[in-house]
């Protein structure tokens, strides 16, 4: 087994440099850092402390890794699926580590700070780092979520039928009528918002329509505040021509409150006027709002134990069923948002 005096021969640097690469307790310039990993990744080196997780002991501790970004306010759905993985994971007499490292972080070897037996990892995208890290260091974990086209047959996972759910809500705006949609959708380096879209196009195939009238956007960017997005959005494409779309897919309820601040400055009444959907249920008053909210709840508790069973079962812990993958379906719920199509 290669040890820090290697990767510290082999980098060109000292044992401190590697050290603090690893540890992350001092700035070390972005070259060096590099470095240092590519020296790490040939000689195969594990830093001590995940070492002696994986080879001496178990340290009864999982880690779940919530990116966080600029505008990161947890959720209801956060909440939930934080729920979901306390509950299986104290069943079990194992504790949480919530690791909540920013966006630009992710491509560090976050994992060396903290040992921990395995590891939940929540919103993977496309060009995600920390999988390469993890099977790298040999970390056992379960993504919440499609992971990119590179890992998907490598890694276990635990998703909602998005694809699916979207289909459905679409088609239910086109049988009312609606075939000129605007779709908020996620960033487009979000695994996520691309399964959404082909969900989206599969309903106008489903009923031989021509989607040449509706738009799928893409937020810009991760820290993107989703309710600036919505609102934005909405009076780019809209308030010039405020019959261009006759109803909105949102990514979020967030993002629905944007949209809805927006169509109020408009003076364009729901569902009279226009219709909206929003990809999630977040908002615990959505039903009170005037009209209701029409939402999807992605039931993100059973996420959370799901993805937390399929860890243990890898980890050897308990009595779970092997699984590559769990399907969760999300379940829409129709409320006053919506109508049918004007004339």
């Amino acid at each position: 087994m290669s040890k820090i005096d290697d990767v510290a021969k082999l980098a060109n640097v000292s044992k401190g440099t590697v050290s603090n690469v690893f540890s992350q307790k001092r700035p070390i310039s972005e070259k060096v850092r590099i470095r240092v990993l590519d020296a790490a990744q040939e000689l195969k080196y594990t830093p001590n402390q995940i070492a002696r997780s994986l080879v001496t002991k178990k340290t009864m501790t999982i880690s779940l890794n919530i990116p966080h970004s600029k505008n990161l306010s947890l959720s209801t759905f956060h909440t939930n699926l934080i729920n979901g993985v306390i509950t299986e994971a104290s069943a079990q007499n194992y504790r949480i580590l919530i690791d909540t490292l920013s966006q630009d972080q992710l491509d560090l070897p976050f994992l060396s700070r903290d040992a921990v037996d395995g590891v939940v990892i929540l919103n993977p995208r496309s060009d995600d780092s920390r999988l390469k890290y993890l099977k790298h260091f040999g970390i056992p974990f379960v993504v919440i979520g499609e992971p990119s086209d590179e890992y998907i047959d490598q890694v276990s996972y635990t998703d909602n039928n998005n694809e699916e759910i979207v289909r459905e809500i679409t088609l239910f705006l086109l049988e009312k009528g609606h075939e000129r949609i605007l779709y908020l959708n996620a960033p487009s380096i979000m695994t996520v918002s691309k399964v959404r879209e082909k969900g989206f196009y599969q309903a106008y195939k489903d009923l031989s329509l021509s989607p040449e009238q509706a738009k799928v956007y893409f937020k810009e960017s991760l820290s993107e505040d989703p309710g600036v997005y919505g609102y934005e959005k909405v009076l780019e494409y809209l308030q010039d021509n405020k019959g261009e779309f006759t109803a909105i897919i949102t990514d979020t309820d967030k993002v629905a409150l944007g949209a809805l601040r927006a169509l109020k400055e408009l003076d364009l009444i729901i569902p009279e006027d226009i219709s909206i959907i929003a990809l999630s249920d977040d908002l615990v008053l959505s039903h009170e709002l005037t009209p209701p909210l029409s939402t999807v709840d992605m039931d993100a508790t059973k996420l959370g134990q799901e993805s937390v069973r399929m860890l243990f079962n890898q980890l050897g812990v308990g009595d779970f069923e092997p699984s590559k993958k769990k399907i969760v379906k999300a379940k829409f719920k129709p409320r006053g948002s919506c109508a049918k199509a004007k004339d």
